[in-house]
């Protein structure tokens, strides 16, 4: 049996798309081999795209959902139940999912836990990030779940945050490496600097009839 492929490109964009469906719909990727196919191990890692079909809906421009990738989990849990779900995620969206709510979890545990005002003078932006952390791995989990412009766009924005508070809550060591990094390219270019010099010079002197 060949299996359901869609052949709309969905996130893959049109030239993967059109290879990913190639791939999918060649008639070796349903061979059995050791009890299963290809294309069914694909299913499993990837996430199923007949599953998403069936159960996905209409992606937020208003398309239909063809891919795993494209499917809103939300929506095909509602349309299908766990199950749809969990096959239309697929092992790694699955493992996505469960590691970003799990730091979730773990950044709300660690501010209810903390010594708030301790932190906030030790480091204001420190203290800002733990905030920025939760926020992060939240919008991360809810944008492996549902993926569209609004929840990768949160993520993406968040993520910023989170960086750019802890790039500030480090910055002594950031500007110390840095600088360590400078004086080391600084070092190096002089000694390649001489050598090229010397090289010249040696040059110079061999092409020189009068030396």
């Amino acid at each position: 049996m060949v299996a359901d492929v869609p052949l709309t490109s969905g996130l893959l964009g049109d030239r993967w798309g059109r290879v990913w469906d190639s791939v999918r719909s060649n008639r070796a990727m349903d061979a059995r081999w050791l009890r299963t196919t290809p294309n069914q191990l694909l299913n499993f890692f990837a996430g199923s795209d007949e599953a998403a079909a069936l159960h996905g809906g209409l992606t937020h421009s208003g398309q239909e959902v063809k891919r795993a990738a494209q499917a809103s989990l939300w929506k095909v849990g509602r349309s299908g139940g766990l199950r749809a779900a969990v096959k239309t995620a697929g092992a790694w969206r699955g493992a996505g999912v469960v590691g970003s709510a799990a730091a979730a979890g773990f950044s709300v545990a660690n501010i209810a836990t903390m010594d708030h005002e301790k932190e906030w003078k030790k480091s204001k932006a420190g203290y800002l990030a733990n905030y920025a952390e939760t926020g992060f791995n939240a919008s991360l989990t809810l944008a492996t779940v549902a993926p569209n412009p609004v929840t990768i766009g949160l993520a993406v924005g968040t993520g910023v945050v989170y960086g750019g508070l802890k790039v500030v809550e480090h910055w002594g060591d950031v500007k110390k490496n840095a600088g360590g990094a400078v004086d080391w390219v600084e070092e190096k270019a002089s000694e390649v600097g001489g050598e090229i010099a010397d090289d010249a010079k040696k040059l110079a002197s061999s092409l020189n009839p009068f030396d």
